[in-house]
């Protein structure tokens, strides 16, 4: 059997339409569900108020008169790491007593994870002081926007 040049044509057309897509418009077919979310395996930092990049920080200042010290992580990496420790608050000036600055127990939670190229940053910070409610003096830090760089 020979095919004439216009039979050959149509029957490449055909193969190519099939190949490409199988005739729909844009040339893709979706079909099953979504992949599934690949979970992150890169470093994963918070950054201070200073913009210091830190993983698992001992001590770090969330705010311009508040640190974060003696702090105890877990599920650090994962989207919602969590600590114990204490706030030390700078909001009281010149009235702070000398021998020590204030400072109360709390719980923190980082979440908000934010990926920038090779790593991951921490996008929001909540305090909650352990013993209800915060001090009067305490600023207020129940939730704290953090710094996070540029994409």
């Amino acid at each position: 059997m020979t095919l004439r040049p216009s039979a050959l044509c149509a029957s490449l057309a055909a193969l190519l339409a099939c190949l490409s897509g199988c005739g729909a418009p844009d040339g893709t077919r979706v079909e099953g569900p979504a992949a599934t979310r690949i979970p992150w395996t890169g470093p994963v930092y918070v950054l201070s108020w200073e913009s210091e990049p830190t993983e698992r920080p001992d001590m770090m200042n969330l705010t311009d008169y508040t640190t974060l010290d003696w702090m105890r992580w877990r599920d650090w990496g994962s989207p919602r790491a969590t600590a114990a420790g204490y706030v030390m608050d700078f909001s009281c000036g010149a009235d702070c007593p000398e021998e020590a600055p204030r400072s109360y127990e709390v719980k923190v939670a980082l979440s908000g994870l934010v990926r920038r190229q090779y790593a991951a940053y921490y996008s929001h910070a909540s305090v909650v002081p352990v013993h209800e409610p915060a001090p009067d003096w305490a600023e207020d830090v129940s939730s704290v926007r953090l710094h996070v760089p540029k994409p």
